[in-house]
């Protein structure tokens, strides 16, 4: 586990900068599904089926899921993956998914299992955003050691 995480470590490089390459600890990516289905939206066991399905389809590996249904409607989980994890969180009353994916390197192609959930979820819309988490830069700049 500990060489997986530093290999995914080294594979981690994220954009050029003003002329440099930056090293990350991961790769957040988070997606905003529009106009979902409310029923399939408000169904833990769907949800948790569909997060396990897109997670297996890029190759990720699940250590644990938590999924849960609250009273009267919404979802919200965790799908606990090696390379880190994948968040939901649901609201049926708006037909509203946001789902984030934590990596530590970017080999994974996360785009495929947006598209995935996307058609999964009846969704009509998406808004992607990616973000670098854990630049070395700024360890570096803040350690107390």
């Amino acid at each position: 586990m500990q060489f997986l995480r530093e290999y995914n470590f080294l594979l981690s490089l994220a954009f050029k900068k003003k002329k440099h390459l930056e090293l990350v600890l991961g790769n957040q990516t988070n997606v905003e599904f529009y106009g979902c289905s409310s029923r399939i939206i408000d169904s833990a066991e769907l949800v948790e089926k569909m997060l396990l399905d897109a997670a297996s389809l890029i190759n990720l590996t699940v250590v644990n899921t938590t999924i849960h249904h609250f009273s009267p409607i919404g979802v919200s989980g965790v799908i606990v993956i090696e390379e880190s994890h994948i968040a939901v969180h649901t609201w049926p009353e708006y037909d509203y998914v946001a789902i984030d994916f934590f990596t530590c390197n970017q080999t994974y192609e996360i785009a495929k299992a947006i598209d995935f959930l996307f058609n999964k979820l009846e969704a009509t819309a998406k808004e992607v955003v990616h973000l670098k988490r854990g630049s070395i830069t700024s360890i570096n700049k803040y350690k107390t050691k």
